[in-house]
C-alpha cells in the first residue's frame, strides 16, 4: 500500500495527491501537523525525511521526500506519459519542475505563509516576485495549453497548487486570463482533487 505523510492544506502535498488520483493509485494518508511545528512521532518522522517536511511517499520499501521528486517517481514508476521521455519535452518538464521548486516556492508560497500563519517574511519582495511569477506563467501559457508538452505533464501538477492559491497572498491572480484557463483545463482532468482556496472551492475559515 501507499502511503503519504502529508497536511490538507500543504500545496506541496496537494501536487502529490492530484497525480495519485489522477493515476487511480489506492493510498493512505498520514496525517502530519508541521506547520504547528509539532509532527507526531517526530524521531519516526525524521526516521522518513531528515528535514521533517512533508510530503513524504512511501511505496512498499521505496521512501522519497520532495514533493518534485515524488512526482517524478510515481510518474516513472506507474504512469509514463506524465514525464515524457523524448530529450525536448523531458527537459522541458525538468525545467519546470525547477522553476516550481525556486521561483514559484519562493514568491506565492512565501507570500501565502505571510498571510495565513503569520511568518516572518518580506512579503513586499514577494508580492514582487509573485508577480514576476504569474507574468512569466501568463506570458508562457498564451499560446500553448499545457507547460512542457501538448498533454498534460508533472510540469503542470507541480506548479499548479501554489499558483492557484496564490489569492491567499493577496496576489491578483484574475488579471492572468492564460493562467486562469491553464487552472480550469488542470480542474477538468479525470481525478482532479480539490483543496480550499482553489478555484471553486471555499476559502480557509
Amino acid at each position: 500500500m501507499i502511503r503519504l505523510h502529508d497536511h490538507p492544506l500543504s500545496g506541496n502535498g496537494h501536487k502529490v495527491r492530484m497525480l495519485l488520483s489522477m493515476l487511480g493509485l489506492a493510498h493512505e494518508h498520514v496525517f502530519r501537523d508541521v506547520p504547528s511545528g509539532r509532527p507526531q512521532q517526530e524521531e519516526e518522522f525524521a526516521a522518513l525525511n531528515p528535514l521533517l517536511q512533508i510530503p513524504i511517499l512511501e511505496d512498499g520499501g521505496t521512501v522519497i521526500w520532495d514533493s518534485q521528486a515524488i512526482l517524478v517517481y510515481l510518474a516513472r514508476r506507474y504512469g509514463p506519459d506524465w514525464f515524457p521521455l523524448e530529450p525536448e519535452p523531458a527537459a522541458r518538464v525538468v525545467q519546470w519542475l525547477s522553476f516550481a521548486t525556486n521561483e514559484i516556492n519562493n514568491s506565492l508560497q512565501q507570500a501565502r505563509l505571510y498571510y495565513l500563519l503569520g511568518e516572518h517574511i518580506d512579503i513586499e519582495l514577494m508580492t514582487r516576485r509573485g508577480l514576476r511569477v504569474l507574468t512569466i506563467l501568463d506570458r508562457e501559457l498564451a499560446g500553448r495549453s499545457w507547460l512542457a508538452a501538448d498533454r498534460a505533464t508533472i510540469a503542470d501538477l507541480a506548479c499548479y497548487p501554489y499558483v492557484g492559491l496564490s489569492r491567499q497572498g493577496k496576489l491578483p491572480l484574475d488579471d492572468f486570463r492564460h493562467v486562469i484557463d491553464w487552472m480550469e483545463r488542470i480542474e477538468a482532468m479525470p481525478g482532479y482533487v480539490p483543496m480550499p482556496g482553489l478555484l471553486g472551492t471555499p476559502p480557509i475559515p
